[in-house]
């Protein structure tokens, strides 16, 4: 199948906007249209869109020409320049039957182009002018049935779209509690190892408490040990002095005079006199 060439389509707008004002159907413009139905019905395209285009020049208000070329396009699978043509011929029909298959053409190419609302309107502007059209019913019903489900699609990716949010909301808050959890546990368990050494420390303190008062209560022993040893150096009445006695006096007479007598005294201390006895 030939394709539309873009110049060509071009060239057509192009004719649209000149607007070239013809008050009356010239005979050659019909016999372009008829040309360009003969090569259309050969299935070849280019050589009717040329006989179309060349027809629209010389009757630019001629509603066949745009319906012909529109059609052309639409074998083509050029859609929306397809509607676009059919467009201006739906502008300037006169007749009901060419306004009912305007509309319906451009249904079907709203239709190719899953514009399904567009298609709905041109299937409805079709029946009102042939209600008997079953082409159109059937149609109409399709065009409803996909927008129907092209709704459903949408509402269902919504749901989906807020589904996953909330589950992504779901699964941050879960992290977030976990999170609080765990540090409250790192919390507990910090505390817990707080607790279980403190007594230790407390237990290690008293026992050094106890070795210090044992140290000092065996630097008292000793201290009253050596208090207890010094009057057993010095001699009792009527015992000799010993050699570390004798040392302890000399020590003392080197020292003070004084002193020795009191030594002397605490060493050698008279007997009482005995009473006198009545006999």
């Amino acid at each position: 199948m030939i394709r539309v060439n873009r110049l060509q389509t071009l060239f057509i707008f192009a004719l649209l906007a000149m607007g070239v004002l013809v008050t009356a159907c010239s005979p050659s413009a019909e016999k372009l249209n008829k040309e360009g139905n003969e090569a259309f019905a050969e299935e070849i395209y280019l050589d009717a869109l040329a006989a179309y285009e060349a027809a629209l020049i010389e009757s630019p208000e001629l509603a066949e020409p745009y319906y012909n070329a529109a059609n052309t396009l639409y074998r083509e699978g050029a859609f929306s320049e397809a509607t676009m043509l059919m467009q201006e011929a739906l502008k300037y029909a006169d007749a009901d039957s060419l306004q009912q298959s305007g509309f319906y053409n451009t249904g079907n190419s709203s239709f190719n182009l899953q514009e399904w609302e567009a298609a709905i309107a041109a299937y409805t502007e079709a029946l009102l002018r042939n209600p008997d059209d079953q082409d159109a019913k059937y149609n109409l019903e399709l065009a409803l049935q996909q927008l129907q489900q092209q709704q459903q699609e949408q509402q269902q990716e919504e749901n989906e779209e807020q589904q996953e949010e909330q589950s992504q909301d779901e699964e941050s808050q879960e992290d977030e509690q976990q999170d609080q959890s765990q540090s409250g546990q790192d919390q507990q368990d910090q505390d817990q190892e707080d607790q279980e050494q403190q007594p230790d420390d407390q237990s290690s303190e008293g026992d050094e408490n106890q070795e210090q008062n044992s140290d000092d209560g065996q630097s008292q022993d000793e201290e009253g040990s050596d208090e207890q040893e010094s009057p057993s150096q010095m001699p009792q009445p009527g015992q000799r002095m010993t050699a570390e006695q004798a040392q302890q006096l000399l020590a003392a007479i080197a020292q003070d005079t004084e002193t020795l007598q009191e030594r002397l005294g605490q060493i050698f201390i008279a007997p009482p006199i005995p009473p006198v006895q009545d006999w």
